[in-house]
This record gives C-alpha cells, sequence and structure tokens, in this order.
C-alpha cells in the first residue's frame, strides 16, 4: 500500500461526496458510540471500515442488524451496508492499512477505582502494526490526561516503526453522546478538538467539520481536551451529589426536595437535579481523574466526595426499603420485592452501568425473593444480564410486599397504582427512587411510600 492521505487534507477535497469517497475511515470498536460514529461517516461519503474483535458483532453488523439498540441506528445500518459504503472487519491491521484516517472508539473500564486501559493500548498496539505514512489517528475514547500521549501514543510507534507528527496525524477528540439519542448528539453537538500539532490539528478539523453540524471547539493540545471530556461529566457527578445529599436532608426535615428543584431552578444559576442511583459512564469516569491525580500528588477531594455520596445512594435505598415494609408491618428478611427497571437511565434500553445490578445484589441477601421487570428487556435478555427476572409486569407484582420503581420509565409513570395495590400483598410498600408518583395518591390507596427526597409524609 502506497501512503495515506489523511494527515494532509485539505477541507476542500472533502467539500463534496466524490471528493470524500476517495478517503477511507476505519473505525475501531463498534460498540454504542463506535457503531453510529462509522454509520454517520459512511452517510457523509466516506468509505468506513468498522471493526471490533467480536465476531457476532462483526457478523450482525455486515448483515445490516445492529447488535444493540438505539433509534435510528438499524435502519442507517442496513442502508449503508446496502449501499456498501459500510463493512465490518475482525482484523484491526488489516483494516488500518487500508485507512486514511483511524478513530479509535475502544472503553475504558474501572475496576475498583483504577482504569483499566489494556484494550485501547492493545488496540492501538494492532493499529500500529497496520499504520501507513501519512494516516491520521484521532483517539475518541474517555480516558485519563496524558494517556494519548503517552501509553497509547507510545503502543502506536512501537508497533509502526512511525513517529507521530513526523509520520502520521495523533489527535484526540471526545465523544459527547447519550444512548437514545446518539445519532443526532454525534452530528448537533459541538466538538472539542485537540491535537499533538497544528497539522494534526487542521486535518482532524476537516474531517470533522464533514459529519460535525455543532461546530468544532479547537483546545491547545491533546491533554486539554482528554480534561474536558472529564470535567463535563464530573460537574455532573458533583451536582448529582448536591442534589442527593439536599433530597436525604429534606427528608429527615419533611420537605418535598422534588418541590425544591422546581422553584430553586428558576433561579437562572441554580441546576439542581433530581435525586437517584447514578449510572451510565458517570460513577466510572470521576475515577479517571482520580488515579492520574494520585499519580500527580494532586488533590480533588469534591471529586472523591461526591463520588462516595453517589455509591452510598444504593445502600440509602435499601433504608427506604426497609422503613416502607416495617410501616406496614413487614420485615425485609421476610419480603417478596420487585424491582421496576435496569436501563441506566429512562426510556432507552441500556443497562450498561446500571445502578440496578447493585441494588440487586445489595437486596438479594436481605429478602426472601426478588425478581427485576424492564419493559425493554426480554426476560431471556434479563437472565442473561444475571437478573431473576419475571415472566412480565403482572408476574413481578404478584404477591410482592414491596415495589421498587428503580428507573423512571414513562411506562412505570402511567401504572395503575389501584391495579398494583389488587394484585401486591396486604399493607404493600412503594419506594420510589426516580420520583415519578404522586406520594398522596400512593397512600389514598393503602400503600406505605417512601421516595428519595420526599420522607414518610413527603407533600405533593
Amino acid at each position: 500500500m502506497g501512503r495515506a492521505r489523511g494527515l494532509d487534507i485539505k477541507p476542500e477535497q472533502l467539500a463534496t461526496r466524490e471528493g470524500r469517497s476517495k478517503f477511507v475511515v476505519c473505525v475501531v470498536g463498534l460498540g454504542r458510540m463506535g457503531l453510529p460514529t462509522a454509520c454517520l461517516w459512511a452517510r457523509a461519503g466516506f468509505r468506513v471500515l468498522g471493526v471490533d474483535t467480536n465476531p457476532a458483532v462483526v457478523e450482525a453488523v455486515n448483515s445490516g442488524k445492529a447488535p444493540f439498540e438505539e433509534p435510528g441506528l438499524e435502519g442507517l445500518l442496513t442502508q449503508m451496508v446496502r449501499e456498501g459504503r459500510l463493512r465490518a472487519l475482525g482484523d484491526v491491521r488489516e483494516a488500518s492499512s487500508l485507512a486514511d484516517i483511524i478513530k479509535i472508539l475502544v472503553p475504558t473500564p474501572v475496576e475498583e477505582g483504577r482504569p483499566d486501559y489494556s484494550s485501547i493500548r492493545k488496540a492501538c498496539r494492532e493499529v500500529g502494526f497496520g499504520l501507513r505514512p501519512g494516516a491520521l489517528v484521532v483517539v475518541e475514547s474517555t480516558v485519563g490526561p496524558g494517556t494519548t500521549e503517552g501509553p497509547l501514543r507510545e503502543a502506536l510507534e512501537e508497533a509502526s516503526g512511525l513517529v507521530a507528527g513526523r509520520d502520521f496525524g495523533l489527535a484526540y477528540s471526545p465523544v459527547r453522546a447519550s444512548s437514545g439519542s446518539v445519532l443526532k448528539d454525534l452530528v448537533e453537538y459541538p466538538r472539542v478538538l485537540g491535537a499533538l500539532d497544528k497539522r494534526s490539528l487542521e486535518a482532524a478539523k476537516a474531517f470533522f467539520s464533514t459529519v460535525v453540524k455543532g461546530g468544532i471547539v479547537e483546545v491547545p493540545d491533546i491533554k486539554t481536551a482528554e480534561v474536558v471530556k472529564l470535567a463535563e461529566n464530573i460537574y455532573r457527578d458533583v451536582v448529582l451529589a448536591l442534589s442527593n445529599e439536599l433530597a436525604v436532608f429534606c427528608e429527615k426535615a419533611g420537605v418535598d426536595y422534588h418541590k425544591v428543584v422546581e422553584a430553586a431552578n428558576t433561579q437562572p444559576y441554580c441546576r439542581l437535579l433530581r435525586p437517584g442511583l447514578v449510572g451510565g459512564h458517570l460513577p466510572k469516569d470521576p475515577y479517571l481523574l482520580i488515579y492520574r491525580a494520585e499519580e500527580l500528588k494532586a488533590d480533588v477531594r469534591l471529586v472523591r466526595t461526591a463520588r462516595r455520596v453517589n455509591e452510598a445512594m444504593v445502600k440509602h435505598v435499601v433504608k427506604l426499603v426497609r422503613e416502607a415494609l416495617r410501616e406496614g408491618g413487614k420485615s425485609l428478611r421476610r419480603a417478596r420485592i420487585a424491582i421496576l427497571g435496569v436501563s441506566y437511565k429512562p426510556n432507552v434500553k441500556n443497562p450498561s452501568g446500571t445502578r440496578t445490578a447493585d441494588l440487586v445484589r445489595a437486596l438479594g441477601k436481605r429478602c426472601k425473593s426478588l425478581v427485576v421487570y424492564d419493559p425493554f428487556f426480554t426476560k431471556q435478555e434479563l437472565e442473561e444480564l444475571g437478573y431473576p427476572a419475571s415472566q412480565g409486569l403482572t408476574d413481578a407484582l404478584e404477591g410482592a410486599d414491596c415495589l421498587i420503581l428503580a428507573v423512571g420509565h414513562g411506562r412505570f409513570r402511567d401504572l395503575d397504582l389501584r391495579a398494583v395495590r389488587e394484585l401486591m400483598s396486604e399493607r404493600p410498600a412503594i419506594v420510589d427512587v426516580q420520583g415519578i408518583l404522586e406520594p398522596s395518591r400512593a397512600r389514598e390507596l393503602g400503600f406505605s411510600y417512601r421516595g428519595l427526597g420526599r420522607g414518610p409524609m413527603g407533600q405533593d
């Protein structure tokens, strides 16, 4: 193969679909952000090679079938595969050897507060073995500051024998998207972009500008871009921690925190959030900064404290369950419990990072029986995720002593509480983690009610 053309690209070369069709984009990692990315770049006219080490994912993509649910994704994927604009491979080296620009979207798991960069380092090493001079590599995974220019650059250079900034371009641009609206977010949100040098920056900007309509936010360097991504998510985690602490306080003070939020947020500079179990990527990302802070001997007490507060909310929900059952004259040990919702956020089918799993672990050995139901998942899917699943909503509620609303799906907001009451045991309890029910209505129907931020006698 000859020299790649990603690093020396000019915006005018990408001004038309015909021009874009002459360039090959390789997307490494066809997960919840990688596959939509591949589809969008294919739609823009590029020839796209998607790479994943999971053969089942490769087979599904080449059949035009999305391996997970995301609004609008499967239709777009089917079209791109049918038109020959997108093809999936299992060999990273082969795909990178054909590419002008390589986008790396491999997740960074965190175990016991420590990031595991082994998968993304391996991916970079495999990319390096196929990397051609003149290619542009863009890391889009969420990583700690210094990771892209440190171990990832090292893996690319060692495997390829090339030098970043001289022989190939290197840039970093974190994904800003959320499950349920990924295709829209990737196009409409401004894209933060940092690069090793001006040449890499201009090349990456030219490529991203063909897909991203929200604009490009240039930052001085890669490390700044890495911190921007973490800062955004840590900000949310800290505000959630404040919201959760205020919610617990309001329970004890006899104040409905949800009413506090409605009133306080009329002040333009106040953005309190609804309390809850923090899931998704938010619990992971602060640890990427904390780990790096430990290496730098930097003090990030607020970040650590926010994590402790949010992690403790599962324990607090268990406390509310005990209180609600006790009000009805029952004990947790003899209770049958139904938990509704396993997605990490409302109205999406995505169990990644869900706190329901933690809640099940916390309650599973303390109660008589426990079942889980989520309308977005089949019983088999829930069981494959390790949950004690019910056949359906009716089956979950039948004879239950306590109902826990763990996720605020729209379908749960519309529950007929009278019908629910008839299915459950005598003196049933409800613990509303998401604050989606009217406390007075639940109490009128004879439920022992507890809700985050609402306390024993929460107001409506």
